[in-house]
């Protein structure tokens, strides 16, 4: 089930894993075009609910305005300040925490103390700098760059999978954690199931064979799919899924949209990975996972979602831990090995991926850089 029946060739070497310059270009030409999954709708519920972020170097601020997400950079224009230095919360105004100038829902300012101290008033220079903000399913996106793919064209394919994030499917949790690695060393061992039986010996314990698992390698996206073994957990799980109203399918999917966004799914669960380089040798691996409540209202269903959800959550997880166990020891490996390396059929997703980094990540190709503010904010005129 494998679309190649050879070995392939390593085609990333240990600099790719190492250097600055390399890190800088895979910002710029994988990162910044990118829609980056962040949060989930109920984070941000109520108007004046936001959360903030560092990405990519940059830090931001999402929140809601009377049921609108707006994205911005949290830095104040007046001093430099960021707005905020809390992680989330809720406010009736969004207030920047040094001086209390306000912002609107635009970027642009609201009340400022003793105003008549900035006369003539710099209002194309008062801006918040906005970023684009977008849903898809339950699942919150945001994109630096004012132009480009919107969120629906740039997951393509998937939007119609994605969809599915939500609706019977309940947000149970979201974690993230910080790996000595590099980026790419999280994405590419999530792209085989070659390193099972070593990584995770008790949770999914063997890899499928060939002739299940399948196999879809294009220019935006891979995929992976294999149904899982018939034993006692399947059993109990395919139970669960049809007293919630569901259909059982028992399929496994996992999906990886480039550079970095991953979906994963089974019955029971469905589950948005993402790793964002925080320096050429670190990253920070994000996990928004959902599972199965269904649309049945009965006593039976709601006790079993309860079960469920903290069931697999645990497990879920529990595989984050082991394969953040494995990450250290192959960047510290990666940046000495004399080796060219190889990759087996059944890693042919990491082939792929590699490719992709090579032919997006260098070139002449430049994107446009954001000019400084000149008689309008870069994302447009904003209402002082």
């Amino acid at each position: 089930m494998f679309t190649n029946q050879h070995h392939l060739k390593h085609l990333l070497r240990p600099h790719h894993y190492t250097s600055e310059e390399q890190y800088r270009a895979e910002l710029r030409h994988l990162f910044h075009p990118a829609w980056h999954p962040l949060a989930v709708k109920s984070d941000l519920a109520k108007p004046g609910d936001f959360l903030t972020f560092d990405l990519l170097d940059t830090p931001i601020l999402i929140r809601n305005f009377d049921g609108e997400l707006r994205a911005f950079l949290n830095v104040c224009p007046h001093r430099h300040s960021r707005l905020t230095d809390k992680a989330s919360g809720n406010a009736e105004k969004l207030r920047c925490q040094y001086h209390g100038w306000e912002f609107n829902k635009d970027g642009g300012t609201g009340k400022i103390p003793d105003a008549k101290a900035f006369r003539p008033w710099d209002r194309d220079n008062s801006c918040l700098r906005q970023f684009r903000v977008d849903t898809c399913g339950d699942l919150v996106f945001v994109n630096f760059n004012e132009s480009g793919p919107s969120l629906r064209e740039w997951i393509g394919p998937l939007w119609d999978v994605w969809q599915d994030y939500g609706g019977a499917y309940w947000h149970a949790g979201t974690w993230e954690k910080d790996f000595p690695c590099n980026w790419k060393v999280v994405l590419e061992n999530s792209l085989e199931s070659y390193h099972i039986p070593e990584v995770h010996p008790y949770t999914f314990k063997e890899f499928p064979q060939e002739e299940n698992a399948w196999h879809e390698l294009t220019d935006r996206f891979t995929s992976f799919k294999t149904v899982p073994p018939r034993e006692f957990a399947t059993y109990a799980q395919d139970w669960i899924v049809r007293r919630m109203g569901e259909p059982v399918t028992n399929e496994y999917w996992h999906r990886v949209l480039h550079p970095h966004a991953t979906g994963s799914s089974l019955d029971s669960f469905r589950m948005m990975q993402c790793v964002f380089p925080t320096g050429p040798t670190s990253c920070r691996y994000r996990s928004i996972f959902f599972t199965l409540r269904g649309h049945r209202q009965n006593p039976l269903a709601w006790v079993l979602y309860r079960a469920l959800r903290s069931i697999s959550t645990m497990i879920a997880k529990k595989v984050f831990a082991e394969d953040g166990s494995i990450y250290a020891g192959v960047q510290r490996g990666m940046e000495v090995s004399p080796h060219p390396g190889v990759i087996g059929t059944r890693e042919e997703r990491v082939y792929h991926f590699q490719k992709f980094v090579l032919d997006n990540a260098r070139g002449p190709r430049e994107l446009p850089q954001v000019p400084a503010p000149e008689g309008a904010r870069a994302n447009g005129v904003c209402a002082g």
